[in-house]
């Protein structure tokens, strides 16, 4: 590989790095609970006053779930893309 080619693909792999990151964050704050009201159960809200669950580990373990996801997707379509 010559040294355009390397950093070419290091940007591009960069760029996938960003969107699956920002793919996560998207889904952690559409989950994640900003307030709640302590009721007999709790009853949480979210940030476009959607109820979700009170608990963060669901929005958090949602967040890396999805972050992984699309990064594993965005790799084996570049993988795709490079070994024809």
């Amino acid at each position: 590989m010559t040294g355009e080619t390397t950093r070419a693909r290091t940007w591009v792999t960069m760029a996938e790095f960003a969107l699956a990151l920002l793919a996560g964050v998207v889904v952690l704050v559409l989950l994640l609970p900003i307030r709640g009201v302590d009721s007999d159960p709790p009853v949480c809200w979210s940030t476009l006053d959607y109820v979700v669950p009170c608990g963060n580990g669901l929005a958090l373990a949602a967040g890396a779930t999805t972050a992984g996801l699309v990064g594993w997707a965005l790799w084996l379509r570049g993988r795709r893309r490079r070994n024809p």
